[in-house]
């Protein structure tokens, strides 16, 4: 029993290594496979933007939409996570794949149900997201189409998830690199062949999907873990209920924050729309770090062996904090003073790329906040304490959401650029209070 649980959890070296030591490992592997995943975004706002305004329009009205496929496809992540962690700590680790098949069910379920409802309700859809008459076509076929091939992603999306739940970080960052790679190659061989534009990028993808699905299975299986039973698991729905439901939660706060943004520059122009949307993609990417320290330091503690969590808890959520801060110290100051480049190279049109230049001049001094913010977060939520970090940002996102319809007279991108640097400080302070509180009552 012993040589099978370390052949399923990896080695014995993440539980008796320092903390700081065995998070920052895993963090530094998570972090190979996010920005694989990072290049791989940036490049498809990079073609999207070479394809004309009209392409880079359709990506910035989807954003909101956006939202909705990532809190399926997070919160199932976690999710998968997570429950792979304890299995690996309580020496189920060749169980780890139990929950899958039902997680991927409800994905595909809910995945499918949104791009139904997008086209039979595609009238009302359009008008609320203020979509311009012209563009209404590209953009239902786009959102349509992204989902479609995300039931497809869910694969191997939940089967790294389960790698890096049981500390298998370094073939999941790999899978992760491999997928970028050819999702790059098929989307421009795709676009080049078939002059589909937009829709080369969930097309493209395809291939990828596939490749990177089978040579999951090869890992998982060659790692010790057993192929799941098809059918459904009860645990796996309490999982779901307290893992990737307040995931879930959190990305669709996100997507009616995004759309609020969107209704209130409605009337302020295509350019003030695209540089604000250009700007949040642009520090959406960066939060691929964050989002590495919080699961690196979750995997370490979920696998540190211990009946009391508190102490080890409250010791990851110090690390967390302790190896957030430096990258975010830095990639503040370079966007700070280097957002008219940045800004320049992410799109050809002028008007938008000003607005996205002041877009970093008000966030990025603040990112080195907003980077320890989401690294706290993403820590509390695989560290089971999904649902307090959901009500957190329930918390969050409807202050500032309330403090943009309370802004008077025309809103531009500036003063909404002006309320997300304040938000990140306020949030931080508010959340680190909190889940200081949260751990050491846990």
């Amino acid at each position: 029993m012993t040589g099978e649980t370390t052949s399923a959890v990896g080695s014995r070296e993440p539980a008796l290594a320092p903390l700081d030591v065995s998070a920052g490992r895993f963090a530094l592997s998570i972090l190979l496979g996010l920005l694989a995943g990072l290049v791989l975004q940036t490049w498809t706002v990079a073609f999207l933007g070479r394809l004309g305004p009209e392409a880079l329009y359709v990506r910035s009205v989807y954003t909101p939409v956006g939202y909705l496929v990532l809190a399926v496809t997070e919160g199932l992540v976690v999710a998968a996570q997570v429950s792979a962690g304890i299995a690996g700590r309580t020496g189920r680790g060749r169980y780890a794949l139990g929950s899958v098949p039902t997680f991927f069910a409800v994905g595909a379920g809910l995945l499918a149900l949104q791009a139904v409802v997008v086209l039979v309700a595609a009238g009302p859809f359009l008008t609320a997201l203020g979509v311009a008459p012209e563009a209404r076509r590209s953009v239902l076929v786009f959102v349509v189409a992204v989902a479609a091939a995300s039931v497809l992603g869910l694969i191997p999306y939940l089967g790294t998830g389960v790698l890096r739940g049981l500390g298998h970080t370094g073939p999941a960052a790999w899978l992760g690199v491999l997928f970028t790679a050819l999702s790059i190659a098929g989307t421009t061989v795709l676009h080049a062949v078939t002059g589909l534009g937009v829709l080369a990028v969930p097309f493209g993808g395809l291939p990828a999907t596939a490749i990177v699905g089978a040579a999951v299975v090869i890992v998982l299986k060659r790692k010790g873990v057993a192929r799941p039973v098809l059918a459904g698991n009860r645990d796996a729905v309490r999982e779901l209920l307290g893992f990737a439901a307040p995931v879930a939660g959190t990305f669709l706060l996100l997507s009616t924050v995004t759309f609020g943004y969107l209704r209130v520059l409605r009337a302020a122009g295509t350019a003030e729309v695209a540089g604000f949307a250009l700007g949040q993609m642009a520090v959406g990417l960066l939060m691929v770090i964050a989002m590495a320290v919080g699961s690196g330091a979750a995997i370490a503690v979920t696998l540190r062996p211990g009946d009391s969590r508190r102490g080890i808890n409250y010791a990851g959520l110090i690390t967390t904090l302790r190896l957030s801060i430096p990258p975010y110290l830095l990639l503040g100051t370079a966007a700070f003073l280097c957002r008219e480049t940045i800004a320049r190279a992410l799109t050809t049109d002028q008007a938008a790329a000003s607005v996205a230049a002041e877009y970093f001049a008000w966030v990025g001094p603040t990112l080195v906040l907003f980077g320890g913010t989401l690294a706290l977060l993403g820590y509390l939520e695989q560290i089971g304490r999904a649902g307090a970090a959901f009500l957190l940002n329930v918390v969050y996102f409807a202050a500032m959401l309330g403090a943009t319809f309370l802004i008077p007279g025309p809103v531009d991108a500036g003063d909404l650029s002006k309320l997300m640097a304040v938000g990140n400080v306020l949030g931080f302070i508010g959340l680190w209070f909190s889940a200081r509180f949260l751990v050491l009552r846990s």
